[in-house]
């Protein structure tokens, strides 16, 4: 039998983190948190099932398919700014292959339990080029 659960992808990243902390402040239903590198351990406790892997990798979106029943995924893997610019292919293959990977398993979920999956893909704090914390949070950001 699937659980129920919410997929965060990127879950290490700035945005990963705080949005980690909200869900488990209101009791959402089961954590899958993603990332490609080993969670950090101040976040890892707000998950109930961490998985080091890529978006890119399709047996991974397969195997997540098979084993959960996801009422929303929050996409926030992406490769930003100065990695993008020094590898353009790596970035193009993340950012746009790995949200059509995202988008597919959304699509089978939708399909498996009958009903629209939300998939939340928000921006990236680098589009405001802000250098700090303070700045970030007078934006609103």
């Amino acid at each position: 039998m699937q659980e129920l659960a919410t997929l965060i992808t990127g879950a290490n990243g700035e945005i990963g983190h705080g949005l980690m902390t909200a869900l488990q402040k209101k009791k959402s239903p089961k954590i899958v948190a993603m990332d490609i590198n080993k969670l950090d351990g101040s976040i890892s406790r707000y998950c109930n099932k961490e998985i080091t892997g890529d978006i890119l990798d399709l047996d991974l979106m397969n195997k997540l398919n098979d084993e959960y029943e996801f009422d929303t995924i929050y996409h926030l893997a992406a490769l930003l700014s100065t990695r993008a610019e020094l590898s353009p292919q790596s970035a193009h293959d993340v950012n746009v292959g790995g949200t059509m990977n995202l988008l597919n398993l959304a699509y089978k979920q939708g399909l498996s339990q009958g009903t629209q999956i939300k998939f939340f893909f928000p921006s990236s704090i680098a589009i405001y080029g802000l250098k700090n914390i303070q700045e970030k949070v007078s934006a609103g950001a």
